[in-house]
């Protein structure tokens, strides 16, 4: 069910899981409420497994956008599983590293560009890539967000996203229909 919480900021992990099919929303929370969407993990990915190796808190929130389905393993299983079989630890490292990096690049798209333009060009190149990683010629793109979701992944207002999709389309780098977005010009948007 959309919504679904898998884990919470602050909350201890019981479980890794699995992403099988769909997305789900990474988010972190400020003290006031405010809510910023960090990424969308898509199938295939492992999430809550550096707060399980660490022994620490979730450092942010896994929300189900849609009804999704995915595997849980058990902390304590996980853990017996890899005190058995050391040579998946490598995996284990792997998947940790790509956290970071995939936290890397949002602090990079958020942090970098000086306009809301900027961020926004980051974040349509970025689900571009993955797309086009993922074995798809196709530059468009199903936009599983809302434009209040957007802006919180790049730090703005849902009014500001609207102006600035609004501009892009008026540029001719992107087309919108629907909840379907084209990148027309992707080599202007990296500017």
């Amino acid at each position: 069910v959309r919504g679904g919480s898998l884990f919470a900021e602050d909350q201890n992990p019981q479980y890794i899981f699995i992403v099988q099919s769909w997305r789900i929303k990474l988010s972190v929370a400020s003290r006031d409420g405010k809510v910023a969407i960090l990424r969308i993990a898509q199938a295939g990915e492992v999430l809550g497994m550096s707060a399980a190796l660490s022994g620490t808190v979730h450092e942010l929130s896994a929300e189900a956008m849609e009804l999704c389905n995915v595997k849980a393993i058990r902390v304590k299983d996980f853990m017996a599983f890899l005190q058995q079989y050391p040579e998946a630890g490598m995996e284990a490292t792997r998947c940790v590293l790509q956290e970071y990096q995939m936290a890397f690049n949002n602090v990079c798209r958020l942090a970098l560009p000086a306009t809301v333009a900027g961020r926004l060009a980051n974040l349509l190149l970025e689900w571009l890539k993955n797309r086009l990683d993922s074995g798809s010629r196709e530059r468009r793109l199903i936009v599983p967000l809302t434009q209040e979701e957007i802006a919180g992944m790049t730090g703005t207002s849902r009014e500001t996203i609207s102006r600035v999709l609004h501009q892009f389309q008026q540029d001719k780098l992107i087309s919108v229909k629907g909840a379907c977005l084209t990148v027309l010009q992707p080599e202007r948007l990296e500017l």
